[in-house]
């Protein structure tokens, strides 16, 4: 069960800190979002990210644990890569 936790918030981090950059909000919204709804999604990325470390480090044991985080955001990484890279196909980019 950790370990989907931990899948969950990686890909939820990852997925907040690409919607904080303009391009992917064009992509995925269809405009840019305000500055502070940026600051908002770059703060909540953090807290996802270090909350997983957290998690990680307390139910597998810190050395374990560590290891399993670098998978977890590897996994999380590769996630939103593949699902922003499908999303930014189905809607022309108006820079």
């Amino acid at each position: 069960m950790i370990h989907l936790l931990l899948f969950l918030l990686a890909s939820s981090g990852f997925a907040m800190l690409c919607l904080a950059r303009e391009r992917h909000q064009r992509d995925v919204f269809g405009r840019k979002l305000s500055g502070v709804a940026a600051k908002r999604l770059r703060a909540g990325s953090l807290i996802c990210l270090k909350l997983a470390f957290v998690l990680a480090g307390i139910g597998l044991g810190w050395a374990y644990g560590a290891v399993e985080w670098l998978g977890h955001l590897s996994a999380g990484a590769l996630l939103t890569v593949v699902l922003l890279t499908r999303l930014s196909g189905r809607k022309p980019s108006s820079r």
